[in-house]
């Protein structure tokens, strides 16, 4: 049997617009996504992230993705990985690589909104959450966070060491930079840049509707149960299928749909939104010249 291997990598940062772009590029006749599209195979120091733990497992992925020119691998704490670039250079050389960026401060915010929804996080407060990067007591990470370092929010967010990584692993010319600022309001035009990157032909795709927009839960409870539903529930759940009419029946994915609303749960704190700008504007002044080798 034929082995495919991934030759694109959307490689994060997480929050910035990849769910959204894997959904739009997925309906291209020539490029195939996974079903699951992050098996962050690569990421081998975050040894609690990692879908696919052997090759074997990583090249299962992909066994659906034979005779497509573009395969994709969509993982996007490849980005804040330390080790992942190198790994993924060596097993995929001549492989495009693109990286989704945002502003600092809105990224921040985004990212630890996400934490809580995966409940790798329980601060609600990103103040108290911001101030504790780096120097978070052991009691303060709660037993539901798979990855310890993600809540590190000062160097979740050094996007230049995250993209100088890349850039000493890969040719510049293999490389794309975006800035969910600059396509969020035109869309179509990264999406004729992405088709040139990748060297296929563009077909004419126009529409491109919102993925994943800011959320939040109204109850945690609920949302605890909905996302690490009790091992008694689990139990019981094979059982409860068995009952005519309701062998679909989905109860967690009941409630959380029920419990989710949109936008933010806190109103933004423009102090703090300026003391994270403050925070990465050095950073943000490296980024920029990296970024100049890639034009």
């Amino acid at each position: 049997m034929m082995i495919t291997t991934p030759n694109f990598f959307i490689v994060g940062a997480p929050k910035c617009g990849t769910t959204a772009w894997a959904e739009y590029l997925g309906t291209h006749r020539d490029i195939c996504f996974p079903k699951s599209k992050e098996p962050h195979y690569f990421n081998i120091d975050f040894p609690n992230f990692r879908w696919a733990k052997t090759l074997d497992e990583y090249l299962d992925y992909f066994t659906d993705c034979q005779g497509f020119k573009v395969v994709c691998d969509a993982s996007v704490q490849y980005l804040y990985s330390k080790v992942a670039a190198r790994r993924i250079a060596d097993f995929a050389p001549n492989a495009r690589v693109l990286i989704m960026l945002r502003e600092p401060e809105s990224f921040i915010r985004s990212y630890h909104n996400q934490l809580l929804l995966n409940f790798d996080e329980i601060e609600t407060d990103l103040r108290t959450a911001w101030q504790m990067s780096g120097k978070r007591p052991p009691e303060k990470v709660p037993s539901t966070c798979r990855e310890p370092q993600f809540l590190n929010y000062k160097r979740v967010g050094m996007f230049s060491e995250q993209v100088s990584r890349f850039l000493s692993c890969f040719p510049a010319v293999h490389i794309k930079v975006v800035f969910m600022e600059d396509w969020i309001d035109e869309p179509r035009r990264l999406y004729v840049e992405l088709m040139d990157f990748l060297t296929l032909l563009d077909d004419g795709r126009t529409e491109f509707p919102v993925v994943h927009s800011a959320k939040h839960v109204s109850n945690r409870t609920f949302h605890r149960i909905s996302q690490r539903p009790p091992t008694v529930l689990k139990k019981l759940m094979p059982w409860v299928r068995r009952i005519p009419g309701l062998v679909n029946f989905r109860p967690s994915h009941m409630i959380r749909q029920l419990n989710l609303r949109s936008g933010y749960n806190e109103k933004v704190d423009y102090d703090l939104m300026s003391e994270i700008q403050a925070y990465f504007s050095d950073d943000q002044v490296r980024l920029s010249k990296l970024l100049e080798q890639l034009k």
